[in-house]
């Protein structure tokens, strides 16, 4: 049997172009149709699906980040290193400032002591060979506060180990004389005892036979004596001397102007004080222009006020 391979050729090209060529309505390979539905779409005025319009926005964020990663991770790498130098600056710092002899205090800058040694007021302060950085201003003007004659202190610190007191002392006013004791101490004008002792010029004195014992840092009592007795002494610059007993008071003796007499004034408490020394001042201007020398005057009650007759005399009295 004869087979013809020209007609089998033939055959097969006839496959092939039937293949290749497109049927009524279809499109060769699908271009048309990938390519026209989105005209056709547009036309319409359709809207592309999510999944669509989701593509280039993940393509641009993929875009945009990459280049955006590489200064973002350099600038955190960059504050690290700055955190970790300034951490372990700070840190040297520190340990120098506790370490280095410069910064610990040896000495201090006292001012307004007079009485009290400038020397035991450092030494009370409690910062001998302390660090600086461990002095507490505050701390140190209660510890101070506390010390018998300071009135009031005020602290201060700087660098390297500077430090300065400035301390108010307690002024003696008067001078108390306690009998029992047998002993001086200087009092302040609120009745503090003071710890130090020495003369001073124009001394109020106070002899004390009923208080039976004091200390420094006590205060004498009845409260307000101290000022009790200031305020006699300004009224009587001529007396020096005042006395003092629980049961009667404050007293003192009273001079003549000529010097050649005197006399015992009892006052009494310190209630009514200016009232019983405005009476005081009349009586003796009373005695003294009558030439009255009395054996004594009594003002502990100051709406009766009384004086003792002169020997010779039965009675005598003042009002």
């Amino acid at each position: 049997m004869r087979i013809d391979l020209r007609e089998q050729e033939k055959k097969q090209r006839k496959r092939r172009r039937s293949r290749l060529t497109p049927r009524q309505g279809e499109s060769t390979f699908g271009f048309d149709i990938a390519v026209a539905q989105p005209q056709v779409q547009a036309r319409r005025g359709a809207r592309p699906s999510p999944a669509k319009r989701a593509r280039p926005q993940v393509k641009r964020q993929k875009s945009d980040s990459i280049p955006a990663r590489r200064p973002v991770r350099w600038s955190v790498a960059l504050l690290k290193t700055l955190a970790l130098l300034i951490l372990a600056g700070s840190i040297g710092l520190v340990v120098y400032g506790f370490t280095a002899p410069d910064f610990y205090v040896y000495s201090a800058a006292v001012s307004g002591a007079h009485h009290l040694k400038a020397e035991d007021i450092y030494l009370a302060a409690g910062i001998h060979e302390q660090s600086i950085f461990w002095v507490r201003p505050g701390q140190v003007e209660q510890v101070l506060g506390q010390l018998n004659g300071i009135k009031s202190v005020q602290v201060s610190c700087g660098l390297p180990a500077q430090v300065g007191i400035i301390v108010e002392e307690r002024e003696p006013a008067v001078m108390w004389r306690l009998l029992v004791q047998e002993r001086d101490w200087w009092l302040d004008e609120e009745g503090m005892v003071l710890p130090y002792h020495g003369d001073v010029s124009n001394t109020i004195f106070v002899v004390d036979s009923s208080t039976p014992q004091l200390r420094e840092g006590d205060r004498i009592k009845p409260e307000g004596a101290v000022a009790s007795v200031l305020q006699l002494a300004a009224a009587l610059p001529q007396v020096e001397v005042f006395f003092y007993q629980a049961d009667q008071g404050f007293s003192f003796v009273y001079i003549s102007a000529d010097g050649t007499q005197q006399w015992p004034v009892l006052v009494g408490t310190s209630e009514d004080l200016t009232h019983k020394i405005q009476i005081l001042q009349r009586l003796t201007d009373y005695l003294a222009a009558h030439n009255i020398r009395p054996r004594y005057i009594d003002v502990r009650w100051a709406d009766h006020p009384v004086y003792g007759a002169p020997v010779g005399q039965k009675t005598g009295q003042g009002n």
